[in-house]
């Protein structure tokens, strides 16, 4: 297994360290801004989900134009660098309190991570011949980076806060993203050529093309700025918004698909079928922040291996089986790529809707047949996000080195931003799932707790329906996929 991980090329770790850095400093942001909303800047409950659900939207859309922007004009590399100095920026302007420094803290933020958030995935692709078997493995690998960078905030954020203020939790995001773009900068050469200005950009043309450019861009920043800062101020108008820039997106997609070739074209519509799969999956998933969040809550025995957890720490377990994990499934590929066993992207998918499907009928079988007045043993949960992260990570990496394989070179960043996008769209969905968890107020555990393993049990057979439909359609999305051979 060491010598698989030894294989994967140089640039890879570097990667690896400046993903797991920058998402150090977004989980610390995500750990404590609700609380900070609420407890510091005394918003209503109402008002600080409203603001944060239309800050997590907007996140989820700018990658798409960050990444049409490295794909076209400044590469992979310039945006990155220019994604984490706004990152950087927007954690320090948190860091001072206040609503206005807040509105603009997150507005560069919002920026900063649409310009960064799918080129550091675009330029792990371009380490890639277009059929190297290591690919899959790589990105498995990367997954794992990006989830020890989420792991550890939750687990000292709070205590940080408590010691000092929340101005020391927004400059410990800052350090994290501080550190990631050092490690990025002096790491630089081993990325070789990948990730540079692309061939079709005009910055190609002469230094006053330049010159010009790089002032659009600058003031492209600070009106995207201004603009998110009005949105975040009305969280009501921006729905409106975001749904019309959604379908601005998807009219943009659809454009660049028609325009290519024909063999390109299929490539890219097999990427578009995987896409709308994943927020079938994604919608399930994101049940762990809430209806298995609150089951945990309301109906999990508190004692695990003779400790005293709570809710929140069942956060825990989904990013511990990807790092346990991470390292055995990319040797896997390799391995089962040289035995000409390695499943095909659509199969790996499918598969993924499975262990997911297999996670929630656990859940609510074992807590439908053992259940002990209203109470269900906390192993039931471990198990089902087990068989949930086996799920995630032959979905989730494998749909990123996806689409660096499949996506024409010039469109490889803004269809990395798309992936994210659909994200966004699964939240919506989730949500509207996690009501058929809904528990009236007054009912007792072991009513709730007929609730939850009933609801499980639901998502349980959706998963399974999905996988069914997500296995149907592996041949016709083997042939889109595959490349005529020249005779």
């Amino acid at each position: 297994m060491q010598r698989n991980i030894e294989a994967q090329p140089r640039g890879l770790f570097l990667l690896f360290f400046t993903e797991l850095w920058e998402r150090f400093g977004f989980y610390t942001l995500q750990t404590i801004i609700v609380l900070y909303l609420s407890k510091a800047l005394l918003f209503t409950d109402e008002k600080a989900y409203l603001l944060y659900g239309t800050f997590s939207s907007l996140l989820y859309m700018t990658p798409v134009f960050g990444g049409y922007l490295a794909d076209r004009f400044i590469g992979f590399r310039q945006s990155i660098n220019l994604g984490g100095i706004l990152l950087f920026l927007g954690y320090l302007f948190l860091a001072v309190s206040g609503t206005e420094w807040l509105f603009t803290g997150l507005s560069l933020v919002i920026v900063g991570n649409g310009l960064f958030k799918p080129n550091v995935s675009s330029i792990v692709g371009e380490l890639y011949g277009p059929e190297d078997p290591r690919r899959d493995g790589g990105f498995t690998l990367f997954y794992m980076g990006i989830n020890i960078g989420a792991l550890v905030p939750p687990l000292i954020a709070g205590a940080i806060i408590s010691a000092y203020s929340w101005s020391a939790g927004f400059f410990l995001a800052a350090i994290g993203m501080g550190i990631g773009m050092v490690t990025f900068w002096l790491g630089r050469h081993r990325l070789g050529h990948a990730g540079g200005i692309p061939s079709i950009s005009p910055l190609h043309k002469g230094h006053h093309k330049k010159w010009v450019f790089y002032m659009a861009l600058l003031i492209g920043i600070v009106l995207a700025t201004v603009v998110f800062h009005l949105l975040l101020k009305h969280p009501r108008e921006a729905d409106w918004i975001l749904a019309i820039g959604a379908l601005a997106i998807i009219g943009m997609v659809l454009y660049y698909l028609i325009k290519e070739r024909p063999e390109q074209r299929r490539k890219l519509w097999a990427c578009l079928i995987l896409i709308l799969i994943s927020v079938g999956f994604w919608s399930l998933y994101n049940q762990t922040f809430t209806s298995m969040m609150l089951f945990a809550d309301r109906n999990m025995s508190k004692e695990f291996l003779g400790f005293t957890i709570d809710a929140e720490f069942t956060q825990f377990f989904n990013p511990f089986f990807i790092i346990l994990l991470s390292p055995f499934l990319s040797w896997l590929w390799v391995r089962l790529d040289r035995d000409k066993l390695n499943p095909t992207t659509p199969s790996k998918f499918s598969l993924g809707i499975l262990f997911m499907a297999v996670g929630y009928l656990v859940l609510g079988g074992a807590t439908y047949l053992f259940p002990e007045q209203g109470m269900s043993s906390p192993w039931w949960l471990v198990l089902s996000y087990f068989f949930q992260t086996v799920g995630e990570l032959l979905l989730s990496p494998i749909g990123l080195a996806m689409i660096t394989r499949l996506s024409p070179r010039h469109l490889v960043g803004m269809m990395m931003g798309v992936w994210f996008l659909v994200q966004s769209a699964s939240f919506a969905i989730g949500g509207g799932l996690a009501t058929i968890a809904d528990v009236p107020t007054t009912d007792t555990v072991v009513q709730s707790l007929s609730i939850y393993s009933g609801a499980f049990l639901i998502f349980g057979v959706v998963s399974v329906i999905l996988a069914i439909i997500s296995f149907c359609l592996v041949p016709y999305l083997k042939k889109l996929m595959e490349s005529p051979h020249h005779h």
